[in-house]
């Protein structure tokens, strides 16, 4: 067991995260003072793309995708009703949903240790963004109409997931 005391582990997740945006050559905003980065990716949904947030932490990496559109307060409760429902058998990450402001997001966590931390690999950071966005791929149009009151969110979920 590696000791880790003397590290900077939140250093080495942040170096990982760098070095993921340099041999991708992703544009992105650096690190700033609260320890999270940001980039901007393209997405096949109506929105048209998602904002990754990447935030570092001494034992850990999470991203948050974030969703450009909030929910209204009038479909909160069905948005809300859809997310719940998408979440239900996800194997990698979950939906979030603020009902105070409508926000949504996608979000992974990378767990790197405690006693024996071993930063993100390229590998890691590239599944999660990898998976993130396919999800929001995945029910980001079927979300959309939630959203507008254009379909109830269980036939909304059994469209996207009736080819599983």
């Amino acid at each position: 067991m590696e000791d880790t005391r003397g590290r900077d582990t939140l250093q080495e997740v942040k170096a990982a995260v760098e070095n993921f945006f340099k041999r991708d050559k992703v544009k992105h905003e650096p690190f700033n003072e609260r320890d999270v980065a940001s980039a901007i990716y393209s997405v096949d949904a109506k929105f048209g793309h998602v904002t990754i947030f990447f935030h570092a932490y001494d034992d850990k990496l999470i991203l948050h995708f974030m969703v450009p559109l909030n929910a209204s307060e009038d479909e909160r409760l069905k948005v809300g009703e859809f997310i719940l429902r998408a979440n239900y058998g996800l194997k990698v990450g979950c939906f979030d949903f603020d009902f105070n402001d409508g926000e949504i997001s996608y979000r992974i966590a990378l767990y790197c240790g405690d006693n024996e931390f071993a930063p993100p690999t390229y590998e890691q950071i590239d599944f999660a963004v990898i998976i993130g966005l396919m999800m929001i791929e995945r029910y980001g149009d079927a979300l959309v109409k939630v959203m507008f009151g254009l379909v109830e969110p269980e036939d909304a979920i059994a469209a996207v997931e009736a080819n599983d």
